[in-house]
């Protein structure tokens, strides 16, 4: 016993007397598993400690939270009771809900589509992992019926031998006998390695059996980018559609700023943008072709997207600085106009960031994953 744990065990606060410490093998017994208790208790103690000092820092947050949230209604209430200023708070959240309704129209896109391309692909991928399952399955059964019939072949060449030795009990039948015990000892010899095959392959069928469902890597980069594509276009078409009255670059002001940091004017220019405002919405909400458009706009995309890598599912930016124009005769697009000079990719109109579809992230490796948790 080390020192260390004979300090341990004659302190005053011991339930255990040190001096009948070794007289017995259940003394010692007791005294581990009271050490052992010990360190359980205080493992639950650092656990409960660190839970609590979590939970500390949470409700610290959401303090400062809400006194940020206080601070900014205080800051509206006094906006609103001023004519000019509560006016423009008025338009800051119509434009708002501008950008928040284009933005729920691309993750309702977003949805819609990698929704279908799952449907379409999960199905063959776990059709797939079922039938390479069982294709490995059956080579294992395979093996094992070829060891099954190795086996009997063997028991029935055994049993062949064994039946002539009784017939060969004379002296001259000596060699005879002994060669045939030879071959008996040698046919028996062989049996061990095949049952040891056997139950080799028993347990890996029972493994495969037992072995967790693939995981669903998602739908594949080319769907992505599909999707992408949708959204781009989308988000493309929204912007010009905004663009009348400069309504797009104010909402994204709104979108993107508190309402304290904006203002849009006197009281009568307020006025204005906000039929401006509902002007531009009913035709957005009137616009029967959008669907044409919206196609014609994905191909004409799709022709001129570019890729960083074959990995990649969304455009390189350069090739979104412009924006062509839809024709005003037809759904299609305008190659006689001047396109916009406008990239709502890098822009992030309508939070498109957030909402395109990302490549899945690397695997880290082992050893990275051992460094986090030794960590």
């Amino acid at each position: 016993m080390s020192p260390k744990y004979k300090k341990l065990i004659t302190r005053k606060d011991d339930p255990v007397d040190a001096s009948t410490a070794g007289a017995s093998p259940a003394h010692n017994s007791k005294l581990v598993e009271l050490f052992e208790n010990r360190n359980l208790i205080k493992r639950e103690l650092d656990q409960i400690t660190a839970e609590r000092d979590s939970l500390k820092n949470e409700a610290k947050d959401l303090r400062a939270s809400n006194e940020e949230l206080l601070r900014q209604l205080n800051n509206l209430e006094q906006m609103l009771a001023d004519a000019e200023r509560g006016q423009s708070a008025i338009v800051y959240y119509r434009l708002r809900a501008v950008w928040n309704t284009c933005r729920q129209q691309l993750l309702a896109l977003a949805e819609d589509l990698g929704g279908r391309f799952e449907k379409a692909e999960r199905g063959g991928f776990e059709e797939k992992v079922d039938k390479d399952r069982g294709r490995r399955l059956d080579v294992l059964t395979e093996q094992f019926d070829k060891l099954e019939r190795e086996r009997r072949n063997l028991r029935n060449n055994l049993g062949d031998l064994q039946k002539q030795l009784p017939n060969l009990q004379k002296f001259w039948h000596k060699n005879k006998r002994a060669e045939i015990q030879i071959q008996i000892e040698k046919l028996t010899k062989q049996f061990k390695p095949i049952e040891s095959k056997k139950l080799e392959l028993l347990a890996a069928m029972e493994e495969m059996r037992r072995e967790k469902q693939q995981a669903w890597p998602g739908i594949k980069t080319a769907s992505k980018r599909t999707v992408n594509l949708w959204l781009l276009g989308l988000a493309q078409y929204l912007y010009l559609h905004f663009r009348e009255y400069n309504i797009a670059e104010m909402a994204r002001s709104a979108g993107t700023k508190p309402v304290s940091d904006v203002n849009f004017g006197l009281l009568n220019d307020c006025l204005i943008i906000g039929n401006h405002i509902y002007e531009v919405v009913v035709k957005l909400r009137g616009d029967k072709t959008r669907p044409e458009k919206l196609r014609f706009r994905v191909e004409h995309l799709r022709r001129g997207a570019t890729y960083a890598s074959d990995s990649d599912t969304v455009p390189d930016e350069a090739c979104l600085d412009y924006i062509s124009l839809a024709s005003q005769t037809a759904p299609t697009i305008d190659a006689e106009a001047q396109p916009v000079g406008v990239n709502i990719l890098r822009m992030n109109y309508w939070d498109i960031q957030g909402i395109l579809l990302m490549p899945p992230a690397p695997a880290k490796s082992q050893g990275s994953q051992d460094q986090q948790a030794a960590d």
